[in-house]
């Protein structure tokens, strides 16, 4: 335990030395172990397929069970095994078709390794590999941290929906809010794009060199090679591309990299305005006596998560732009940049998860200062200008816009100031006004929108 602490102390990525703790889940899915396990499982599924479709080679349940139960128990001597095989050679997927081989011929099954990789291109073996952690990727660590900010956030609409607050436009005082149809504004965002996130279904190909299973067909004329394709790629559970060059297309990739960036930025934008609101003390953060906020100030309580989760999904998000737009081009039919670019996919989800639990910690510290908000409502009788202008017009005032504007652009003034000069009929209406009551439907939008959201998270 001592040297793996020390190890991280000495690695080069935040990801896998300050924050690896945090990131165990994503590690195991994308790093090149994982990588390397998912070339051998498509390689071994593709064989098992490959050789009973054909009928060339016997292949009984027996034998499958063994290769599937080696597969299974893949570890470290086998990961060094293929990656010194590799450094001879100099190609990493055929390392791997090599190291299959050997397996097959202890297995007593020499017989079966002239299938292995036959008619495959390399890419057709990264794609699906890739596919396939992305996948796990998203049924796991991406759709649990999002659940867990739905949730975070659905519990502050519902604690906070009635604790009034002035609302800002262009960094000034509007009208008043409250603080729970505030958190559910970004609630409602993050919930839509976690729909959509759901909603990408992740693609793989199998067709050779440059995508039209040239050698297949001129060696097994007869066969129906789309339909063989389909059914691997599918049993693999990833839905099927029939049309590629020798890359497949990454158009779900790239659309799942950009729903991830959006949830980033509604992330980001929600941590600034927590971090607004705290430097307002319109939020307070709860205390820990045992931490420090500064090495000098010691009154300092910092909004240090928040700050975490903006800086990471920055970093992150300068990742998925990139990958986004460089994944979705090729030179031709194929060139090697995009590998390059693949094995940082695991780099832009890990600051993508660490900047969103980053987020939701902060969250769970910060409670709405009521008394302070409250007393700044009362302060400003002015933010029912809106309303008095209208209500005036519906008297039949003239210039009611204009008349409201001259007592209340850019000064302050009480409410009885503001209906001074009125009927003693519409004062006494207007007498019953109270600013902190000027909230609109915040509290009914805040209720219907969580049903609707409600079992999201489930």
């Amino acid at each position: 335990m001592a040297d793996n602490k020390l190890q991280r102390l000495k690695s080069l990525s935040p990801l896998d030395g300050r924050y690896g703790d945090k990131l165990n889940e994503v590690r195991e899915i994308f790093s090149e172990e994982s990588l390397i396990k998912q070339r051998l499982r498509v390689e071994v599924e593709y064989l098992i397929k490959l050789v009973r479709w054909l009928k060339v080679e016997k292949l009984d349940q027996k034998t499958e069970k063994k290769l599937k139960s080696w597969l299974k128990a893949v570890g470290d001597k086998e990961i060094l095994a293929i990656k010194a095989e590799e450094k001879v050679i100099n190609h990493d997927v055929k390392a791997v078709e090599n190291y299959l081989k050997k397996q097959l011929e202890k297995m007593g099954k020499k017989q079966l390794s002239a299938w292995v990789h036959w008619g495959l291109t390399s890419e057709d073996v990264n794609n699906l590999a890739y596919g396939l952690m992305v996948k796990r990727a998203k049924e796991t660590v991406m759709r649990e941290t999002y659940k867990q900010l739905i949730d975070q956030l659905a519990k502050m609409c519902k604690r906070d929906k009635g604790v009034v607050m002035i609302a800002r436009t262009h960094g000034q005082v509007a009208v008043p809010t409250t603080m729970g149809k505030e958190w559910l504004v970004f609630l409602k965002r993050i919930s839509d794009w976690f729909k959509e996130m759901e909603a990408v279904k992740l693609t793989g190909k199998l067709n050779g060199a440059v995508g039209n299973l040239n050698a297949q067909v001129r060696v097994y004329p007869n066969k129906d090679w789309l339909g063989f394709s389909k059914k691997v790629v599918e049993g693999l559970g990833l839905e099927w591309e029939m049309v590629s060059t020798q890359i497949e297309p990454n158009t779900r990739l790239v659309k799942l990299l950009d729903v991830g960036r959006q949830i980033n930025n509604v992330g980001l934008d929600l941590a600034k305005d927590c971090w607004l609101y705290i430097s307002r003390d319109d939020l307070k953060l709860r205390v820990k006596p045992e931490e420090v906020g500064s090495s000098t100030m010691p009154q300092k309580v910092n909004p240090i998560d928040f700050e975490n989760a903006e800086g990471n999904l920055e970093i992150a998000n300068s990742f998925l732009l990139m990958m986004s737009n460089k994944l979705s081009m090729s030179r031709l039919q194929r060139d090697l940049s995009d590998s390059t670019v693949k094995r940082n996919i695991g780099a832009a989800l890990g600051y993508s998860l660490l900047g969103i639990k980053s987020l939701i910690k902060g969250l769970t510290k910060v409670e709405p200062n009521k008394k302070k908000m409250l007393k700044e409502v009362e302060d400003h009788p002015e933010m029912m200008s809106e309303a008095l202008q209208l209500y005036l017009k519906t008297k039949g005032e003239s210039g009611a816009y204009e008349k409201v504007k001259e007592k209340v652009r850019g000064k302050k003034v009480s409410w009885e100031e503001m209906i001074e000069g009125l009927s003693q009929l519409q004062k006494q209406d207007l007498r019953k006004w109270l600013v902190k009551d000027y909230q609109g439907l915040a509290e009914k939008i805040v209720d219907k929108q969580l049903l609707l959201i409600k079992g999201l998270s489930k």
